[in-house]
């Protein structure tokens, strides 16, 4: 006698459709997210790659961040070095055409003109506070308003920086650490002193920081006295000296930015890869995840129709 049963068929068709169905709602998911799983406990075996790529990654941006900040700063110092450097060679242009004339006629103007532009480069400020201050950035590093100030300050004027020695050091990717801080008193007092010498000479006293004139002073008045072109002509090593320690500034600051450009080229292409990495874990080929899902629907379709010719049959059927 044969036996006939649709029970067990029934059953294993039941459960074809069911895992058809939890087949067809990942994939649904997958393409209205983009993501390969919902819950982390889905992709277990690379929550560790992924966990330290995202740290990096994240690392990665905020280093972005900070260097874009680094070369806004580091671009600041460059103009006001170009600024501090170009008033300096007026002073030089004027000592030199005063020279050649033995007329001091605007002289002392370029002079006052040039300290006043200096003083408000040494003085320049961001959205942190003073640039050239060290971390002492609320308060403005050289303290005077005019230069009659350096006639009762200091030889050299020492006296008229506020700001501290801490330099500003940042880090500029995983495994690199730049210092970038200019301190004013470093950039600024050769020229400071140079005027203050002019303002001095000016005023009929003799300065005592090198090299020292012989004096009297003519007060650089019209025509020049033998004693202050003499004073004018020694003056030019300093200038020319000072001039070139500003450059070196300056070169030292496109430097910075030079490495921090590359750095950040550098970063890119790790930031690129990182997403790319976390991409190939978490993220599914959306065409890919269409066909997926296209596929599951049929087979979804197929249980259903099998499963609906299962619950239609009857002994009757076989009789």
């Amino acid at each position: 006698m044969t036996r006939v049963s649709s029970f067990q068929q029934s059953q294993v068709l039941l459960n074809e459709m069911l895992s058809s169905q939890k087949k067809v709602s990942q994939a649904q998911l997958q393409v209205s997210t983009g993501h390969v799983a919902e819950y982390y406990k889905d992709i277990h075996m690379d929550i560790t790659n992924l966990a330290g790529t995202k740290s990096l990654l994240s690392r990665l941006t905020q280093h972005q961040a900070n260097n874009s900040h680094i070369m806004n700063r580091l671009s600041s110092y460059d103009q006001a070095m170009a600024g501090i450097e170009t008033s300096g060679n007026d002073v030089m242009s004027a000592v030199m055409g005063a020279i050649g004339t033995t007329s001091t006629q605007g002289l002392y103007e370029t002079v006052e003109g040039a300290f006043d532009n200096v003083l408000n480069f040494l003085n320049s400020q961001n959205t942190e506070g003073y640039l050239f201050a060290g971390s002492n950035q609320d308060e403005a590093p050289v303290s005077i308003t005019s230069i009659d100030d350096l006639l009762t300050a200091a030889e050299p004027p020492t006296d008229i920086f506020r700001n501290n020695s801490l330099k500003s050091s940042v880090r500029i990717d995983e495994n690199r650490t730049l210092e970038v801080g200019v301190l004013a008193d470093d950039l600024g007092l050769e020229i400071m002193t140079a005027f203050q010498r002019f303002a001095m000479w000016k005023n009929g006293i003799v300065p005592t920081t090198a090299p020292v004139p012989a004096g009297p002073s003519g007060n650089l008045a019209s025509p020049l006295s033998q004693e202050d072109q003499n004073f004018l002509i020694g003056e030019i090593p300093n200038l020319e000296q000072l001039i070139d320690r500003i450059s070196g500034f300056r070169g030292d600051n496109g430097l910075n930015q030079k490495t921090v450009d590359a750095a950040q080229e550098g970063l890119a292409l790790q930031v690129d890869q990182a997403k790319e990495f976390i991409s190939n874990i978490e993220d599914v080929d959306a065409a890919e995840a269409i066909a997926n899902l296209n596929q599951r629907n049929f087979a979804l379709e197929a249980s259903y129709n099998v499963l609906s010719q299962i619950s239609r049959l009857s002994l009757l059927n076989f009789l």
